[in-house]
């Protein structure tokens, strides 16, 4: 059934964002974006996901949603590991609190305990200490790395 799939979901979002830091860890969780208004990004401890304001990714992934929303892609980097692309949903994620997010101008650098993202005016950059990440354009093209 959809419901409780969405309700699980946005009950473990919630408590990956209510939760401490960790060793390296940004306390906290929030939201920003790009200044063109186009990448959203939303953090929690040293994890970020960003995706696209009304777009999708390019290439696109596949749809294997299965009680949840597919939503055509976010991108999604933890303090360690891979990036991933996140092609399913059971919330608004990054886009889940406009008024909340913060601009973060072209050329600036936000750290997320290991994590940190760097913005251009059409592309986030998105990485841990490990040197995994990825990067996203106004476009919907991506790198992963």
């Amino acid at each position: 059934m959809r419901i409780p799939s969405i309700i699980i979901l946005a009950l473990a979002a919630a408590a990956l964002a209510a939760g401490s830091a960790t060793a390296g860890g940004a306390k906290g969780s929030g939201f920003f974006k790009t200044s063109n208004g186009k990448i959203y990004c939303e953090w929690a401890s040293s994890n970020v996901v960003c995706g696209i304001k009304n777009g999708k990714l390019k290439p696109a992934p596949k749809n294997n949603c299965k009680g949840i929303d597919y939503i055509g892609g976010w991108l999604a980097v933890n303090a360690r590991g891979s990036s991933k692309v996140q092609a399913c949903s059971g919330d608004a994620g990054p886009f889940a609190n406009p008024s909340r997010t913060s601009t973060l101008k072209s050329g600036a650098t936000k750290r997320l305990g290991s994590t940190s993202c760097k913005a251009t005016t059409s592309a986030m950059t998105c990485r841990n200490a490990a040197k995994h990440g990825f990067t996203i354009n106004t476009s919907g093209t991506y790198k992963r790395f």
